[in-house]
């Protein structure tokens, strides 16, 4: 088969209207007697206008797809609204799937979405493809599932095929929350390989580049030779490290010659699997941000990331990483941004050191970084409070600043006190926070007032410190 015009098409595709935001990927395909296409279009459900109509609460599309030839013919055409409870399409977006019979040629598919509920967001998205297979046996595109299951009966339901009920993946980009990557395709024309039974599948993951296994992510199975064979194949990825890999398809004759080779490339983002240094040579920096660094840089950028890293990416800051060359350096600078925004991870860095300086001109001190101190580590992962109280003469207290946040992540309400038990150093180290997760101290009250009151013992009181003259940190931690 001749490559297709953009590579991504093979992938997915996402483009914006003036308001919506979709994911779209198109599939080719052959039954005994026609070709076709399958399309696939996911759009971001917060992307969609609710109605007005609070008792009807829906979110519309109309969507329209057509197919024109390179006489600028129409050849498929189709259609239809979709409307959608409003939660339900806010939480899990629109998912549909078209397919299109077409003959061997050059096609332009075309796209429009129209919110029904502000007709003026409409715009189209064009994408080319081809159908011109050169040699009888040949691969389908592989297409990539979110989930399949088997199907109870026979039926021409578009997402069924080969006896099972198919969701498709609109993405190649495998975060976190995947723990396996399922795939389906079709192999045509093997019966021109009569003298044989069968061929050998060889199925595996290879690092982005390369032919080199990742792993034991391989399977090598025998396929008879019919005219159409589909193959249905899962992946487990819980102990694939993030990184740039291949999804690798060839198929070998008896005498280990390869008849065809397919790949489809994807990214993978793994955060519970233990991070090995070793393993970093499997990210590619060519040409990203990450390899324009300036190395006498790089373990400065490195060790201000620890405020809003993960457990396991400190054990790599904290503890590993003066100690590998600059080139893993930069793979996993580069890898811990990806993690974070696969799309922009050279711009989630820049956001984040104009923060770290602010962080260095708020709270650095004159041997602490900004992100060093307890102060600018809350700051850089929580944000900037939304009310802070400061109290820097409370009579027989510490200096001391209760920090409000009214909403972190799920939890509302939540507070930090911080007090400078050492005036000299002139920095704020974390008393206390009712945040799950944060420093927490049940006898706060009588460290903050030890400044004059140094053997008080306060057990079994519900608020130690008020007997203390002009002390008010209690009230304003309850109520700041």
């Amino acid at each position: 088969m001749k490559l297709l015009i953009s590579t991504l098409l093979t992938i997915n595709y996402f483009f914006s209207f003036a308001q919506i935001e979709a994911l779209f990927d198109l599939k080719r395909f052959q039954s005994t007697d026609q070709n076709y296409i399958e399309t696939y279009l996911y759009i971001y459900g917060n992307t969609i206008k609710e109605s007005l109509d609070t008792s009807n609460r829906k979110k519309s599309v109309e969507i329209l797809q057509y197919i024109e030839n390179e006489e600028k013919e129409i050849v498929a055409y189709k259609k239809h609204i979709i409307s959608e409870e409003a939660d339900y399409v806010q939480r899990d977006g629109i998912m549909d799937l078209q397919r299109f019979s077409v003959k061997d040629g050059n096609f332009n598919i075309f796209i429009e979405i129209k919110d029904l509920n502000d007709t003026n967001i409409i715009e189209k998205h064009q994408q080319s493809f081809e159908f011109n297979y050169s040699t009888p046996t040949h691969f389908s595109d592989i297409e990539l599932l979110e989930s399949y299951w088997k199907s109870d009966e026979e039926n021409n339901d578009q997402l069924t095929k080969s006896g099972f009920h198919m969701i498709p993946l609109v993405t190649n980009y495998y975060g976190a929350s995947f723990n396996k990557l399922a795939y389906y395709f079709e192999i045509y024309g093997m019966d021109e390989f009569k003298e044989t039974s069968s061929l050998l599948l060889k199925q595996s993951i290879t690092k982005s580049g390369t032919n080199t296994i990742a792993g034991q992510y391989n399977k090598v199975k025998k396929v008879p030779t019919n005219s159409i064979t589909p193959i249905l194949n899962t992946f487990n990825l819980e102990n694939l490290p993030t990184g740039n890999y291949d999804l690798t398809i060839e198929l070998i004759s008896p005498k280990n010659e390869l008849i065809l080779s397919e790949k489809i490339p994807f990214q993978r983002t793994n955060l519970t699997n233990n991070i090995r240094i070793d393993r970093l040579n499997a990210v590619e920096i060519s040409n990203t941000f990450a390899s324009y660094l300036p190395e006498d840089s790089i373990m400065d950028f490195i060790s201000c990331l620890s405020p809003i890293a993960t457990n396991l990416e400190r054990g790599i800051i904290d503890k590993k990483a003066e100690n590998i060359n600059d080139t893993l350096k930069k793979q996993f600078f580069f890898s811990f941004w990806y993690n974070r925004n696969p799309s922009e991870p050279g711009l989630e860095w820049s956001k984040y050191k104009s923060e770290v300086k602010k962080t260095d001109q708020l709270f650095g001190t004159k041997v602490r970084r900004g992100y060093e101190t307890d102060r600018g580590r809350i700051y850089l992962k929580y944000g900037a409070p939304n009310t802070v109280t400061d109290r820097p003469n409370e009579p027989s207290a510490y200096p001391y600043q209760i920090w409000h946040y009214y909403k972190i992540g799920k939890f509302n309400n939540k507070r930090f006190i911080f007090y400078m038990p050492d005036i000299g150093s002139n920095e704020y180290i974390v008393l206390h926070s009712n945040l799950q997760g944060e420093f927490f101290n049940n006898n706060w009250k009588v460290d903050l007032h030890r400044r004059n009151t140094p053997g008080r013992d306060v057990d079994g009181t519900q608020n130690p410190n008020d007997n203390q003259w002009g002390s008010n940190s209690n009230t304003f931690f309850i109520n700041p």
